[in-house]
């Protein structure tokens, strides 16, 4: 509002204009101030609903979250009992049981460290290559120092190889070379001036063995149900430390085809005892009363199913190979030196199945870090595939993380070792056990705070210890905010009772939450609470986690369960829950068309207050005009008297004369 001052007015007669006009414009404010406080009133119930907005659409999400396609009841939880041997990670698909597998031999790659290199060492120009796999990637060098070179293989080729460089004294590094994969296929090589650099630096040196054997090649022999096959060796062949014997098989079940019994042969009989007729009498001997056997059926041929197929044969020893991996697709099976004889004159292979044939390729005893007819000096790790036994099946994967053996389950290998290992897929009990917590959490968070707005009796903001001294304040300022509101009434009314309900017919094991824990005095505790008189619920940790342990699917269908098979829950305290709570926490519901009235009157108020405003600055103006004016001629009144006072033989003047 304007503040208009007038020159060479003054206290007179008494009189304090300027405050005489803010005292009669205070009386013109007060409209003002009261539609001031009815805006303040309107913007914090506005904000009041929008936090209740907020807090119901936290309980919707939360029972949503009980019942809906993510829920937890579906979550399960993979363990190893070592888990220093494997990790388990368990999704949603995966089922519940035990299984054992024993972790012969982690995945690894290729990482070699050369001999130790004068710190000054310089790398020579050239083009380096370097292949991993099938994968080949080269760059052209220009020379320079040790620290040049890792660089640019780490900038250049770091998808198939990275180089690090470790000070091994003052005056010497070694380099470390590192695949960029891991398994048998993964296997590093170098050409060029890579091929050069290697040996110089000796990273490889000459083979431990010399020669390798090969057969089988490419033409797989297959073996069908009864089948035997010897392959004789044209000179014995030695095995050395360090090699391998490797073949890859595959298995393929044939059709089985109904088996029709033999007749039953008609077995022993005895002859006619005969007899003899006199004169037209016949009189038969007595048969004989010895009960013979009756022949039985032919029984059905055995099933066999073996996978022990091969043995290899030396100088007077015969080894019996590992039961062959059972898989329509080729598996390939590594078995060290160190488990076969020393020397390998014959391989004897037999198919014991009936209704199963088996192939075998590329059987091979070589040595599986020869590279280019060398082998790494100093091999830190070597590409190789994770060897694992599983249903007594001895499987090779590439890598340790192995997601395609147990469904819905995935293998995260660490070390092997040379007992089985049990992992075990159960329910995840905890994090059903956290979603009801929260759920029932924030039911008494919406209880509270409707609790809160309707009631004016200060022990209820009193009774609730977990208030920060700022939320104190705050509910304080709210308390009663909407005492006698009956739309807040009924959603407390309407809650209270979905959560007491019971759900589902007298043969579920479980129809209340009161059955697991759930309820306004779960504890147990005795004498009077005015808190559970208010809507509050309790859960019993000890009843949740027993109902949890004996009823893991009951508990679910308690929040939720489809009765029309159309794969949608449509029962359960979460179900009606979050249909109830919906409306309200939906676009355009009931709290956005509380907001929006509430804009609505804040618009209007503000509207009249800024009319009200502008009628005051005129009103202000006026009096002050009027005051002044009021002044002006009091003052001219004033000045007239003096006047008159000088006049001779007028006031003080005629006592002079």
């Amino acid at each position: 509002m304007s503040n208009i001052t007038i020159p060479g007015i003054s206290n007179r007669q008494g009189m304090d204009t300027s405050q005489m006009v803010e005292d009669l414009m205070k009386l013109e404010r007060r409209p003002v101030e009261r539609l001031e406080r009815e805006v303040k009133t309107y913007e914090l119930q506005r904000q009041t609903w929008r936090e209740l907005g907020r807090n119901l659409s936290n309980l919707r999400d939360a029972a949503r979250t009980l019942y809906g396609f993510e829920n937890p009841f579906r979550n399960r939880l993979g363990e190893a009992s070592d888990p220093s041997v494997l990790s388990v990670t368990a999704s949603r698909q995966a089922r519940e049981g035990r299984e054992e597998i024993t972790i012969l031999q982690t995945a690894g790659r290729d990482r070699f460290a050369s001999a130790s290199i004068d710190r000054n060492y310089r790398v020579p120009p050239g083009t380096y290559r370097f292949s991993l796999g099938e994968t080949t990637r080269s760059f052209r060098f220009g020379g320079g120092s040790l620290d040049d070179f890792a660089d640019q293989v780490n900038r250049r080729v770091s998808d198939v190889v990275r180089i690090s460089i470790v000070p091994e004294t003052r005056s010497t590094r070694i380099l470390v070379f590192e695949g960029q994969g891991e398994g048998a296929e993964a296997r590093l090589s170098f050409g060029e001036a890579a091929e050069e650099l290697v040996h110089d630096i000796g990273l490889f040196a000459p083979p431990r063995s010399e020669g390798s054997l090969f057969l089988l090649e490419g033409q797989p022999l297959r073996l069908e149900p009864g089948g035997q096959e010897t392959i004789r060796l044209e000179e014995r062949f030695s095995l050395k430390p360090g090699m391998v014997l490797q073949y890859d098989v595959r298995t393929e079940d044939l059709p089985r085809e109904e088996w029709t019994p033999p007749p039953t042969p008609p077995g022993a009989e005895f002859p006619s005892p005969g007899g003899i007729t006199l004169e037209g009498i016949t009189i038969r001997n007595e048969s004989d009363r010895i009960a013979l056997p009756r022949p039985e059926p032919p029984e059905p041929p055995r099933e066999v199913r073996d996978n022990r197929a091969l043995t290899i044969i030396g100088d007077g020893i015969e080894r019996q190979l590992p039961p062959l991996p059972e898989s329509r697709q080729y598996q390939t099976v590594t078995i060290p030196a160190e488990d076969l004889p020393p020397t390998a004159r014959e391989f004897h292979l037999a198919n014991r199945n009936t209704h199963r044939a088996l192939e075998i390729k590329n059987l091979r005893i070589h040595d599986p870090d020869l590279r280019d007819g060398a082998v790494a000096a100093n091999a830190i790790e070597t590409a190789r595939d994770a060897r694992i036994r599983y249903s007594g099946v001895e499987i090779t994967r590439p890598s340790n993380e192995i997601d395609d053996l147990i469904p819905g389950v995935t293998l995260s290998l660490r070390r092997p070792s040379p007992e089985p290992v049990e992992i075990t897929v159960s329910p995840d009990r905890e994090s059903a056990k956290d979603a009801i917590i929260n759920f029932v959490g924030y039911y008494n968070q919406v209880i509270r705070d409707i609790n809160i707005y309707t009631r004016s009796d200060p022990s209820i903001i009193d009774q609730i210890d977990y208030f920060t001294p700022d939320e104190r304040e705050q509910m304080q300022e709210r308390l009663g905010l909407f005492q006698g509101d009956s739309a807040l009434n009924q959603l407390r009314t309407r809650l209270q009772t979905i959560m007491m309900d019971a759900y589902g017919g007298t043969d579920d094991a479980l129809r209340l939450l009161a059955e697991i824990g759930i309820s306004s005095n779960a504890s147990g505790r005795g004498g009077v609470d005015t808190s559970r008189m208010r809507g509050y619920l309790e859960i019993n940790e000890a009843t949740l986690d027993q109902a949890l342990e004996r009823n893991y699917v009951a508990v679910g269908r308690l929040f939720g369960r489809d009765t029309s098979g159309d794969l949608s829950a449509d029962t359960g305290v979460a179900v009606s829950l979050e249909r109830f709570v919906t409306p309200y926490v939906r676009i355009g519901g009931v709290v956005a068309g509380r907001s929006s009235s509430l804009d609505t009157r804040i618009s209007q108020t503000e509207s009249r207050i800024d009319r009200y405003n502008t009628r005051l600055e005129d009103t202000e103006q006026r009096l002050r005009r009027e005051f002044g004016r009021m002044e002006g001629a009091l003052q001219q009144l004033e000045e007239q008297s003096r006047s008159l006072d000088n006049l001779p033989g007028i006031g003080g003047n005629q006592g002079k004369r």
